[in-house]
């Protein structure tokens, strides 16, 4: 008895299957950027805000938070519209660090010039775009923010202040 050809089915059931496949996979790399991503934000924020408690100059406020959000290019300038109270910027997809120095009750601005008891609180805001066709169309960009707030410590807010 003959057997019969067969040559060109798993030839189709791999085209078949290799599409969903790919997309499990990216997805998967996705997934893994996403925890990434939201890790580096908040360990971005972290650290800019022990920054602050010693040093209130904003420029190197800024500067740690883009610096500790390796491969995420986190901006070093003002993100603009930062609510007075430090928390998310207004406008939505703009990614940056807000810096607001707060009075005790957490409600008005310190005086001028921050000093020691008054809070230093430091948002980070990034937008995350995947790389998966399929994933980011669905997902769109997603606001990925994380907000540290902690009392002054020593008072400093001159660019002397930048190498601390």
């Amino acid at each position: 008895m003959r057997r019969k050809r067969s040559r060109g089915q798993s030839l189709v059931e791999f085209a078949l299957v290799l599409p969903i496949l790919m997309f499990i996979v990216f997805g998967v790399v996705d997934g893994a950027r996403l925890v990434y991503a939201y890790n580096a934000v908040s360990n971005a924020a972290r650290e800019a805000g022990r920054t602050a408690i010693i040093n209130q100059y904003v420029p190197a406020i800024r500067g740690k938070a883009s610096q500790q959000g390796t491969l995420l290019n986190l901006p070093t300038g003002d993100p603009g519209d930062c609510n007075p109270n430090g928390t998310d910027p207004t406008t939505p997809n703009r990614e940056g660090t807000c810096v607001a120095f707060l009075n005790n009750a957490m409600a008005a601005q310190c005086a001028a010039t921050p000093k020691v008891g008054c809070n230093a609180v430091v948002n980070v805001r990034y937008l995350f775009r995947g790389i998966t066709p399929g994933v980011s169309a669905i997902l769109g960009s997603l606001v990925m923010s994380s907000t540290t707030r902690q009392v002054i410590e020593s008072a400093c807010n001159t660019s002397a202040c930048a190498t601390r």
